[in-house]
């Protein structure tokens, strides 16, 4: 048989040197480049002819390779690798798998190759990685299975496998084991030690360049090193392995000097394999063989994976996964004195690359070589038990000879087969005790399991004999199935049973596993070095390099998480767990709910000590608290009807801990780790006094008591005394103590509402960096009654400024949420302008001014209130910023002559501020800067997120005793189904996911006055510019989630009747590339497995109740729909709109695109259409845009992408729209989906000037009423499927379309008390509506719904209607005509039949409201007061809604249904 060509791997020129190795000539094409030249030349060898030095890559150029075991772990691992990174280079590979029993039917190679392979979720994610046109060619062209059996001669190839390998084959891969130390003695050694001879005598007929074989015997002989066998009974290897066959003796019986060396029948079989392949070796070169490179790599225990194929990917339990998952489970496996020893667990795609490159670098030996030594005489018992406490690895004796020949070793001659040692010994591991917390950290978490601590796990009495017996594997699995929430779908009876299967094989392996971590690790060896050595200088290798995927420079916090992903990764990949998420944070991101033991303790992680309660008894105590707070956050109540007990048990709760915290002699005595507080008085009102000085101090409190003096004529000391009881009522009224407290018990609460809360730990610094020397005030977007307190929290665990918070009011009559909030730091103001004096506002100025200077710090939102769909909320005039201008450039204390008291009529001097130089060595200023800090905070899951969709669905005004009311109509959040309440039970409930913070530019007041060069005076300018940076680097501060990503594209969906689980992928990869591309973090890990994404998102969204998930099995095909119910819609829109907010100008583009039905259009008219949308929608997604700057910019990107072209030469500009359904369907579905973004707020605004129609039968109506009118109308068209959007039936956005129609001219607004008449006034006042409302009317020419023609008559209403022209688009000024043109914008609106529908819709809901009026009598009738046609038709509008939405629950005639639509919940009878 001919040899095919090989490389050749040395050089004459090397003879001479002093190397430790002698290569015979090898046949070799005559410019084949040498490996070993490439190595030489790293470690400074000279060459006289120095070629181009190779790639490790060029090495598998042409090769083929015989791989075994393909189905297990790092057979897999092996194959994936291949496949992925040298796919290009190895010419076949060749699988050896062996036929197996499926039921009653054998499954042949091709078919495991399938289904046990390429089904596997690493093969599934590395398809779409590369594509399906190239994976398929590489499965079809390159992988050829073949069916063999190992224990047979000649594997038992059929012979055209067989000739196929031995002619092509120049790489042979030995994974395949039997890993099952409990099997019998003959059995094991037949397929591990007689398999491998098998194969070894395959392999030296083949043109073979390479055999390595995999070994586990490192760490099971605390006296192996690189170059030695283990010991084995004197008769040799051959007699051994003829002896075993015959037999079914085990060990002890044949050999009971070995049981101690060898406990299980795996290492033995093993340790005769490794005997075997050096006599082989010996034998082929006496029989004048030229031999090939042989490496056994004698691996520590394989674990999951660090990055390839997925992070934490695992397959089975063998090595370390089985470790890991009855150590989650209960079971103990570790052994005591192993606590502080280094976790020696090798992640499997390390240990690929050591393989890959081993391969390719170790080069044939010399003729001469010698074979490895073996290990000293067997020990005794206790000697072998000594040595495995020893740390010491090179504990031999005089080593013995081995019993071949040319077992004498010359001093420059290397041992062959080569033994490589890989291990994480020298990679900086971290100890078995912190693997151990960061296991145990992550199964408490994943599956509520009770594990005990480190300290309990590995204290020498250990976990008792019977709490063993109770976590047998039966109750464990029991226990767990019980403990995880059911699923949606029925798939949890398979994954119990397979759950059990796991189970069953980890503890039948657990002898076998627990003896991997019995023993000292194995230092690396020169073999081992040399490799990572040659693979981190090839620049070509960087994806076989294996410091690519564990630095050089790893420290404690690396291998944590790595153990938490492994612990994730048995989780999810072996157990098949289908909704868990990675547990560590994305790299660059630190998580502030950090595992306390494992990466240092902070203050406030530290449990109090008390003096009257043990540690457990506080621990009990402030579970109760969490759970407690947990409900009246997430719930708005708790479920328990006795709400006073509850309150009275949280209040004596609250008083033990402040004790106990006030009473910590340890923490008062620490000053250093009191700062990490923030600063704080050691106990309350201790500076009251101080502050009263420097708040009456203030020019501004000081103007505001004289003018009351003045205006209102009391005397001063009336109004002082009024802005002491103001003062105080704001007050922050904590200490240090109490903040501790807040800071530890936060840190519970938090722990037990998030999976994790992380913040990029270059944020950190940079916040660090830019505030140093100066105040800071944090300024998050308003989502969650939590934004505060997460920011307060996370500026104690990073040593950031620790703010003082401002909140509003309503903030403090929030029961236990607001005496966490008071403990924290809050003080309370009325951010409501018209509802506080200017007394009132002068003191909140000072007292923050004074807030400021002490804590160096405050937090504040700039919206009003919370948002409640998702969307940004313009910022609230409450006069915030206006206070931190202020601060920041104004003294605003006034100086005295003399120390009058507080009475006297000039108040006392205040201290002095600090100044400070500037980071940037700016001159020093007379005051110190106040840099603004805004925060937007990504909630993957928001805790309260029902009761604020409940807020915007519904209008609660307060009931009015006087009004007899019929109920008509039930509102949405009043009908309560089955499907609130899937999820309630339990009682662990699910937590709400991550919460990622992200930070973005900072805001200094002083660089911003300088660069604007505005003056102090120009107050009003300043705020609005300071404002608007800081919304905007709000918004470039957004975290997008895959839940948001998920949402959006399931909402897509309503338009084809659902999207299948393939195409949310798809649609998911696009949009995470484009937010990237944007400049925007997304939370989504290189290497995360999609569908760990795709389900976990689900369980979010609470699958069962918001989304229908068609079919019994789950799988790519699978359709995914929305229940297309209000407050699921609602659900799913406010996470979509994180991505609305992404693509916004795309979407808006996208809109106008498609709204276009010729292929061909003008610039001019193109951009007009942009422009309408733009300007009508800005206020309601907070936009600040020139128009004509984002026209071009978008402009230039759809030409960038082939979207559109400009026509050449046409006059005027001819724009072609290239993408159209028919030629480019998948381009033409991204811009569907970008458009979907918009399309329900179209629809709101289109059914909102629908609902105005009102306006052409009553001559105004109450602004707060148009809502109640626009749902009204909203579920007739939803009704008469006239829109797919049940966004429309948000208040919101109809409050906000009628302002942009009010600010576009359509509408006026007037007070009901100069438009109305006495009786029409009382009747409003009646129905909840006071004289202080505002009404709306048609403007100027429409105020007779747009009868009358524009005429020169009356001037200004002719400017009015012009202007609203010019600024709508050239729409008509009436409310119909605005109606078109708004519906022209909206989904299918470029069919002519549906056109022509639509434009009739207008004057249907005229004819529908008109109804309303003549329906019954009116209330004016049955009050007997006479009212004017209009008014009477406006009061009978008002009392049919009003009524409608303010009934009880319990009137509801459809109380008992189960399932209820919003096309019922708005018609009225």
């Amino acid at each position: 048989m001919a040899q095919v060509p090989t490389i050749s791997i040395t050089n004459p020129d090397l003879e001479s040197q002093d190397l430790s190795m002698h290569s015979p000539e090898l046949p070799s094409t005559p410019d084949s480049p040498s490996v070993f030249d490439f190595v030489k030349h790293l470690q400074d060898f000279e060459t006289e002819d120095p070629l181009h030095e190779p790639t490790l890559h060029s090495f598998y150029e042409h090769k083929s390779i015989l791989l075994t075991g393909a189905t297990g772990f790092i057979g897999k691992a092996l194959l994936w690798k291949i496949v992925e990174s040298l796919n290009n280079q190895v010419d076949k590979i060749y699988l050896l798998i062996r036929p197996s029993l499926t039921g009653r039917r054998q499954m042949q190679a091709a078919e495991r190759l399938q289904e046990d392979i390429l089904a596997n979720k690493a093969f599934v994610n590395l398809k779409r990685q590369l594509g399906p046109t190239l994976f398929d060619a590489i499965v079809k062209h390159k992988l050829r299975p073949i069916h063999g059996d190992l224990t047979l001669p000649g594997l038992g190839l059929g012979q055209e496998d067989q000739k196929a390998v031995m002619e092509n084959v120049n790489i042979v891969i030995h994974c395949a084991a039997n890993v099952d130390g409990n099997e019998r003695l003959d059995l094991a050694v037949k397929t591990n030690a007689l398999g491998t001879l098998h194969l070894a005598e395959l392999a030296s007929a083949c043109p073979l360049s390479c055999f390595v074989f995999l070994s586990p015997l490192q760490v099971h002989h605390s006296e192996s090193l690189s170059d030695h066998l283990l010991p084995l009974p004197e008769q040799g290897p051959e007699a051994i392995l003829e002896t075993t066959l015959r037999t079914i003796e085990d060990i002890p019986t044949l050999y009971p000097d070995y049981k101690a060396h060898y406990p299980n029948t795996y290492l033995f079989s093993k340790a005769l394999s490794e005997h075997l392949l050096a006599k082989h070796v010996d034998k082929k070169r006496a029989m004048g063989h030229k031999p090939s490179s042989m490496t056994i790599m004698r691996l520590s225990p394989l674990g999951p994976s660090l990055q390839e194929p997925l992070v934490g990917w695992a397959d089975g339990v063998n090595g370390a996964n089985g470790v890991i998952l009855l150590t989650g489970k209960g079971t103990k496996l570790i052994q005591p004195n192993r606590a502080d020893s280094i976790a020696d667990v090798l992640p499997v795609d390390f240990a690929v690359r050591m393989i890959l490159g081993a391969v390719a670098i170790l080069p044939p030996p010399h003729q001469d070589f010698v074979v490895p030594l073996v290990s000293s005489a067997v020990p005794t018992t206790a000697s072998v038990r000594d040595s495995f406490s020893s740390h010491d690895p090179h504990r031999f004796s005089t080593p013995s000879l081995a019993s071949s020949s040319t077992s004498v070793q010359s001093d420059n001659s290397v041992p062959f087969p080569y033994i490589c040692q890989v291990t994480t010994s020298s990679l900086q591991p971290v100890s078995w005790r912190l693997a151990y917390e960061a296991m145990r950290y992550y199964w408490t978490r994943a599956t509520n399991i009770t594990l005990p601590s480190s300290e309990v796990y590995f204290s020498p009495q250990g976990i008792s004999r019977a709490k063993t017996m109770m976590n047998s594997i039966r109750s464990v699995a029991s226990t767990y199935i019980a403990t995880t929430s059911p699923e949606p779908v029925v798939r949890n009876k398979r994954h119990s049973h397979r759950f059990s299967r796991c189970l069953d094989k980890a503890t039948k392996l657990s002898f076998t596993v627990k003896l991997n971590f019995r023993y000292s690790a194995v230092d690396q060896d020169s073999h081992s070095d040399r490799l990572l050595h040659v693979l981190s200088q090839d620049p070509a290798a960087d994806k076989l390099d294996p410091h690519g995927i564990v630095p050089r420079d790893t420290d404690k916090l690396f291998w944590i998480h790595y153990f938490l992903n492994a612990s994730y990764g048995v989780h999810y990949y072996v157990l098949l767990e289908s909704d868990l998420r990675l547990p560590s944070p994305q790299p660059g991101w630190a998580s502030a709910l950090p595992l306390c033991s494992l990466d240092g303790q902070h203050l406030v992680d530290r449990q109090v000590q008390s003096d009257l309660y043990s540690g457990d008894q506080i621990q009990q105590r402030t579970v109760r608290m969490t759970k407690y707070l947990r409900q009246i956050i997430t719930q708005g109540s708790v479920k328990s009807s006795s709400t006073k007990e509850n309150d009275e048990s949280w209040l004596v709760d609250l008083d033990d801990c402040l004790e106990d915290w006030s009473q910590d002699v340890n923490f008062q005595a620490n000053r250093d780790r009191r700062m990490l507080l923030g600063k704080w008085r050691k106990t309350v009102g201790s500076n009251d006094e101080a502050v009263k000085v420097v708040v009456l101090n203030d020019k501004r409190v000081h103007l505001a008591i004289e003018q009351i003096t003045k205006k209102a004529g009391v005397s001063k000391q009336t109004a002082m005394n009024e802005a002491l009881k103001t003062l105080l009522r704001m007050s922050e009224r904590t200490q240090l103590a109490f903040v501790w407290f807040a800071g530890s018990f936060l840190k519970s609460l938090l722990d037990s509402l998030f999976d994790s809360i992380s913040i990029r730990e270059e944020s950190i610094r940079y916040i660090r960096d830019v505030t140093l020397g100066k105040r800071v005030v944090y300024i998050p977007v308003s989502k969650s009654i939590l934004d505060p307190l997460l920011i307060w929290y996370i500026a104690i665990r990073y040593h950031l400024p620790v703010p003082a918070l401002l909140c509003d009011e309503s903030t403090s009559q929030l029961g236990p949420i607001s005496d966490i909030y008071r403990l924290a730091g809050a003080y309370y103001v009325k951010r409501d302008r018209s509802q506080r004096s200017p007394l009132h506002s002068a003191v909140m100025a000072a007292y923050s001014q004074v807030l400021l200077r002490e804590h160096e710090a405050l937090t504040g939102c700039l919206e009003k209130s919370r948002t409640h769909i998702g969307k940004y909320q313009p910022s609230y005039q409450d006069g915030l910023i206006e206070m931190v201008i202020e601060a920041t450039l104004q003294t605003n204390q006034l100086p005295t002559k003399s120390n009058a008291s507080v009475a006297s009529d000039s108040p006392p001097e205040s201290p002095v501020s600090v100044a400070s130089h500037s980071v940037d060595g700016s001159p020093k200023r007379h005051h110190r800067d106040v840099v603004l800090v805004p925060i937007n905070i990504t909630y993957e899951n928001v805790p309260e997120l029902a009761y604020l969709i409940g807020n915007v669905l519904d209008q609660k005004p307060q009931r009015q005793e006087t009004l007899p009311i019929t109920r008509d109509v039930v509102r949405p959040s009043e009908s309560m189904d089955r499907r609130n309440k899937v999820s309630e039970n339990g009682d662990h409930p699910r937590k709400c996911g991550k919460a990622l913070i992200g930070v973005g530019q900072l805001v200094s007041i002083q660089d911003t006055v300088a660069k604007t060069n505005l003056q102090e005076t120009d107050q009003e300018q300043l705020t609005q510019i300071i404002t608007h940076a800081v919304e905007n680097s709000q918004r470039k501060a957004l975290v997008v989630t895959p839940t948001a990503l998920i949402s959006s594209i399931i909402l897509y969906g309503r338009a084809t009747g659902g999207v299948c689980i393939s195409k949310i992928k798809e649609l998911m990869e696009w949009l995470r590339q484009e937010t990237v591309v944007r400049g925007y973090f997304i939370d989504w890990q290189e290497g995360e497995d999609v569908d760990a994404i795709v389900f976990n998102s689900f369980r979010l969204l609470e699958e069962s109740k918001n989304l229908i998930i068609e079919g019994k099995e789950v799988n790519d095909d699978t359709n995914i729909r929305i229940n297309d119910h209000a407050d699921n819609v609602m659900t799913l829109s406010y996470y979509a709109n994180q991505v609305t907010d992404v693509f916004l100008l795309d979407a808006f583009f996208a809109v106008v695109y498609i709204s276009i039905s010729e292929e061909t259009v003008s610039e001019h008219e193109l951009m007009d259409r942009f422009r309408f949308l733009t300007q009508m929608l800005e206020r309601e997604f907070v936009l600040h845009w020139d128009v004509d700057e984002q026209f071009r910019a978008i402009m230039t990107s759809f030409e960038a992408q082939d979207l559109l072209h400009k026509v050449a030469e046409s006059d005027p500009v001819q724009i072609n729209l290239c993408i159209k359904a028919e030629n480019n369907p998948a381009e033409y579905e991204h811009l569907m989906f970008l458009a979907s973004l918009v399309y329900p707020t179209i629809d709101a605004y289109w059914i909102t000037s629908c609902s105005l129609s009102a306006l052409e039968i009553v001559p105004m109506l109450p602004c707060c009423i148009v809502p109640q009118l626009s749902q009204w109308i909203a579920t007739h068209l939803i009704t008469n499927r006239r829109t797919i959007y049940r966004e429309v039936l948000s208040t919101e956005a109809s409050q906000t379309a009628v302002q942009v129609f009010m600010a576009l001219g359509f509408l006026n607004e007037v007070q009901a008390k100069e438009k109305l008449s006495p009786d029409a006034q009382i009747l409003l006042h009646e129905l909840g509506i006071t004289t202080k409302e505002t009404l709306i009317e048609l403007s100027g020419q429409n105020s007779e719904g747009g009868k009358t023609p524009v005429s020169t008559v009356d001037p200004e209403g002719m400017m009015k209607a012009l202007m609203a022209q010019i600024q709508m688009n050239r729409a008509n000024s009436n409310m119909a005509d605005l109606c078109q043109q708004i519906d022209s914008y909206r989904l299918e609106s470029a069919s002519q039949k549906e056109s022509f529908h639509n434009a009739q819709i207008f004057q249907k809901c005229l004819k529908q409201i008109n109804g309303i009026l003549q329906a019954s009598t009116s209330l004016a009738k049955k009050r007997n007061i006479d009212l004017s046609e209009q008014e009477g038709g406006l009061i009978q509008l008002v009392c049919a809604l009003r009524s409608n939405s303010n009934m009880p629950a319990a009137d509801h005639s459809s109380q008992n249904r189960s399932l209820r639509r919003i096309s019922e919940a708005y018609n009225l009878k």
